[in-house]
């Protein structure tokens, strides 16, 4: 997920962007939360979009949802903030 925010999200309005990962392991889960200044982009909206679809379209995305037990994003103050329970 980090990847596609640095593959399209840095390169969507030719700004310079920032993007922060954080990776915590607590009560055997673990949590990561990606928070970027790039342009909205909800990838539950996404995956919804998507369904029943080529499925190697947006494989990341789908990959992410199906492994994932929890998946929140926001955009708070212009930030996008998504943040993944494994």
């Amino acid at each position: 997920m980090a990847g596609n925010v640095i593959d399209h999200g840095f390169t969507k309005d030719n700004k310079k962007h920032t993007v922060d990962v954080r990776v915590v392991h607590k009560d055997d889960h673990v949590i990561l939360r990606i928070k970027d200044d790039c342009v909205p982009f909800d990838p539950g909206e996404r995956q919804r979009i998507t369904e029943g679809d080529d499925i190697l379209r947006n494989i990341g995305i789908r990959m992410v949802f199906r492994m994932a037990n929890d998946i929140r994003y926001q955009n708070i103050l212009g930030l996008n903030v998504l943040t993944i329970r494994i």
